[in-house]
């Protein structure tokens, strides 16, 4: 489908440097590295659908390495909308934001191991409803509903419109 993400940035190689690119949000390419620096996540995309402006799907920011012969610059922030922010060395990445569907951020190397990388954070149904119309929401489902817009964040189920 058409504008649903874009492409990561692109990492380099300079003797015992190699940072790495950002990954793509939802709105914005990840950035380049630069010099021995990982850049940061795509922008994610805006959405007024449940009454106010929420921004979700921000790219995850690169790792770099950091530590024996490797030296590393900066990881790379998150992008808004939930991107969480890159590692150096073998530290933990952040993961996503819960209900974003933000990218995780990337880890590093320290010469002898690797970290870990975030995870993607959970995505998040949003349905907004004519007036006049109601939703019933089956068990096993987790939702909220405001204002004709049901939101659900977990489960699985059955959901009927009358």
């Amino acid at each position: 489908t058409a504008n649903q993400g874009n492409n990561g940035g692109s990492g380099s190689y300079s003797f015992w440097s190699f940072p790495s690119g950002g990954g793509g949000g939802a709105s914005a390419v990840g950035a380049n590295s630069s010099g021995s620096n990982s850049g940061s996540g795509g922008s994610g995309r805006a959405s007024t659908i449940s009454g106010t402006s929420v921004t979700r799907a921000g790219g995850g920011g690169g790792g770099c390495p950091n530590g024996g012969p490797y030296s590393g610059g900066t990881a790379g922030s998150g992008g808004s909308g939930g991107g969480g922010n890159g590692a150096r060395g073998a530290a933990t990445a952040t993961s996503g934001t819960a209900n974003t569907g933000g990218g995780g951020g990337a880890t590093g190397y320290n010469g002898s191991s690797y970290g870990t990388n975030g995870a993607g954070g959970s995505g998040v149904v949003i349905i907004k409803m004519p007036d006049g119309i109601s939703c019933n929401v089956g068990s096993g489902l987790t939702s909220t509903t405001s204002s004709q817009v049901v939101t659900f964040t977990a489960g699985t189920g059955t959901i009927t419109f009358s």
